[in-house]
């Protein structure tokens, strides 16, 4: 390197280190941070989001592509981390992310969301299906479609949130006996 070329690359390295001191004292660093450890949002992480025993059984890599990850992200920023927030509790993702394989594998509808990265299963800790639910419109969060399944069907809810289109705030509840009927909160 030529003396006079040292200015310059210690200029810009400089820079870079100005630019990280910066970053580190801003909330920008918890953004990094977040992506660093894989976090999606203030709780959550790509592995809960993909995360599948279908898969794993199939041998399917169920890694949601770009849209499907911009989706969760959304399904996140809107609903998840805001309904974890406010239950001061964990909020499980029972089923988030799947691919067609998958969601075949475990009787999805074929217009699943879940395959948009568009739709979460949750449970939560010291809450039931319908109360869990039930917190979500309270809450007031958006959303497509928010089911509570009856514990027989898995004692989940599924929470959608699309941005192609939009909400239809449907609310259902999955009895025991099978199908879908009209639901409202208590």
């Amino acid at each position: 390197m030529t003396r006079s070329a040292a200015p310059v690359v210690l200029g810009a390295l400089g820079v870079g280190v100005l630019a990280v001191a910066l970053l580190a004292a801003s909330p920008a660093r918890a953004a990094v941070r977040r992506v660093a450890d894989g976090r999606v949002g203030r709780y959550y992480t790509w592995a809960e989001l993909s995360a599948s025993d279908a898969a794993k059984r199939l041998g399917v890599d169920n890694t949601p592509p770009p849209e499907a990850r911009a989706n969760l992200e959304v399904l996140v920023r809107y609903v998840l981390d805001p309904l974890r927030w406010a239950l001061d509790a964990p909020v499980r993702i029972t089923s988030g992310y799947r691919t067609r394989a998958v969601n075949e594998a475990v009787g999805g509808s074929p217009t699943s969301q879940h395959m948009l990265g568009e739709a979460a299963d949750v449970m939560a800790r010291g809450y039931t299906a319908e109360q869990l639910a039930t917190m979500v419109v309270r809450l007031g969060l958006p959303f497509d479609q928010l089911i509570w399944y009856d514990l027989e069907r898995g004692g989940h809810v599924h929470v959608s949130l699309t941005t192609r289109r939009p909400n239809r705030g449907e609310t259902l509840h999955a009895p025991a006996t099978g199908g879908y009927l009209p639901w409202r909160p208590p």
